[in-house]
């Protein structure tokens, strides 16, 4: 197998010329050089040994992402939000020039050990809660990047959207169309703080326009398509003191009118209908959905960016907080209250 020692030979330059080189350093050499050498590699089929190039930087060039473990039986990364936030999140980092390590865990800690024993660069945690960072630094100090985390904690840096304005938009924007009965069909909010945000922002709209908000008004859905087809069917078949529902997330949203249309409940003449997310499928539904747009790409940008910020600067590096706006997006999905 060709060494370094081969390809400066073979291009005629020093093994210190061929390091620029291969490690991206192109102000070191010039552009011929480059290419002489780029030829050698390629003439040589020389490969880069990436077990020995971290071992000398002390770094292994690999981030995880780590998320939470699924219940049992459900599919992993099955929210679509996830799955666009991965994906991005493994473009980021490939084009940095790192490699992506991905796991599920059920807590930071749980994830910790294994992040340590694969000697991972940086973490990037979804759907997680920030519990007990000092014993999560303690075993692998390295940068943290939470998603969606409102933990306050001065240990971690965290991205995430105005959750709080999305459900303020929400309800505004039901209220102006003449709604005064609006429910809220979302996960429990206990320990979920994001969806806690969106209420207290949607109850917060509606107080403000003297509307009322009961308990009753609030239905607890799970997070996931099929589970909100079921709770759409039980609302058709029940008395519904209300005209409009905010779902605060796409895919609880897109559920409810499956299963509204299944009883004959037609959105948006019966029931308007508001998400949250503005993922693709929202726009290709009918009725288009009325939702609130947060960019899940720019969130995954964000954090991987911080992420390799944090890793240049060093371990005394200060965390970083980002909040990234919403916007409301209108559709078909919401109508004036039937008479």
């Amino acid at each position: 197998m060709p060494t370094l020692r081969d390809v400066a030979a073979d291009a005629g330059v020093t093994k210190m010329t061929v390091s620029n080189v291969l490690n991206g350093r192109r102000d070191q050499v010039s552009e011929a050089t480059y290419e002489r050498v780029m030829r050698a590699v390629e003439r040589l089929g020389y490969v880069r040994n990436a077990t020995a190039r971290s071992l000398s930087a002390n770094r292994s060039g690999i981030l995880a992402l780590v998320y939470k473990a699924p219940p049992p039986g459900a599919d992993p990364l099955g929210n679509p939000h996830d799955s666009i936030f991965l994906g991005e999140v493994e473009r980021c980092v490939s084009a940095s020039g790192r490699h992506l390590m991905v796991r599920s865990a059920e807590s930071p800690i749980a994830a910790v050990d294994s992040l340590r024993s694969w000697n991972v660069d940086a973490a990037i945690f979804l759907n997680t809660v920030a519990e007990d960072l000092e014993t999560v630094r303690a075993r692998h100090n390295v940068p943290l990047v939470f998603v969606d985390n409102y933990s306050g904690s001065p240990l971690i840096s965290n991205v995430g959207v105005d959750d709080f304005r999305g459900g303020y938009l929400a309800a505004e924007h039901l209220a102006d169309h003449g709604h005064a009965q609006i429910a809220w069909v979302g996960p429990e909010r206990v320990l979920n703080e994001v969806m806690d945000q969106r209420f207290q922002g949607f109850t917060q709209a509606l107080a403000e326009r003297g509307i009322a908000h009961g308990p009753s008004g609030a239905i607890d859905c799970e997070l996931s398509f099929d589970a909100a087809v079921t709770v759409g069917e039980a609302l058709a078949d029940s008395p519904r003191p209300f005209t409009a529902i905010f779902a605060p997330a796409d895919i609880i949203a897109i559920g409810l009118m499956k299963g509204l249309n299944h009883k004959g409940i037609h959105v948006p003449s019966q029931m308007s209908i508001v998400g949250f997310d503005d993922l693709p499928v929202s726009h290709q539904v009918s009725p288009e959905l009325t939702t609130i747009r947060q960019d899940v790409r720019a969130k995954a940008d964000a954090a991987v960016d911080i992420a390799l910020r944090l890793l240049a600067a060093g371990p005394d590096a200060a965390p970083e907080h980002l909040t990234l706006d919403v916007a409301l997006v209108p559709r078909e999905s919401v109508a004036a209250p039937a008479r």
